[in-house]
């Protein structure tokens, strides 16, 4: 919400909109969950809900956090919308939460930096990963391509120099990893 009036937003072809860990407030956390719900249903650019989720390491209460994200998710699913979630340091909760609510809407872990054992354990519950500049080059490997996304978020080129990078390490050519990336895409955003 707190980017609505930017460039970025207004000229975005599609977006993705959420209660960021780091930017809610008690004053805010209702305000900013009507603001999305409005968005979403008003708006057709609007793909997934996120980024949303939680982070041990920012300022935010963990409670309001956790009552943040439960609000994306509902709407996620009230929505038909895939999730985009932000989560540092709280794998085994995002986990736990999935399996206690069993949601039919995708999630997907953005900037996935995490060792293989982590990928492993999203993998094995039913996200997706989101892969950006930076990631662990063993996790980018075990993950199957039915899971695999590529993000530009804090990376000011273009998604090409990433996908040509993820190519390198996969040693897959970059228009066939660029063609699953596409695919998946279409997929969880495209096909409503």
């Amino acid at each position: 919400m707190k980017d609505k009036d930017t460039v970025d937003f207004i000229s975005a072809i599609h977006i993705s909109i959420g209660i960021h860990p780091w930017y809610v407030t008690t004053d805010d956390i209702e305000e900013q969950t009507e603001w999305i719900k409005q968005t979403a249903i008003n708006d057709k650019r609007v793909i997934a809900i996120g980024e949303c989720g939680t982070d041990k390491l920012c300022n935010t209460d963990m409670n309001l956090q956790y009552e943040a994200f439960c609000n994306c998710i509902t709407l996620s699913e009230e929505l038909k919308l895939p999730l985009i979630i932000h989560s540092v340091k709280t794998s085994n909760e995002i986990i736990r939460l999935r399996k206690s609510i069993k949601p039919k809407q995708a999630w997907i872990i953005h900037g996935f930096r995490g060792k293989p054992e982590q990928a492993l354990q999203y993998i094995n519950n039913g996200l997706y990963l989101s892969f950006g500049k930076l990631y662990n080059t063993e996790s980018i490997k075990i993950t199957p391509h039915d899971r695999l996304l590529f993000e530009t978020d804090e990376h000011s080129g273009n998604i090409i120099e990433i996908i040509t990078n993820a190519a390198k390490t996969l040693d897959i050519p970059t228009d066939k990893i660029q063609n699953i990336a596409s695919e998946n895409a279409k997929r969880l955003f495209f096909n409503r």
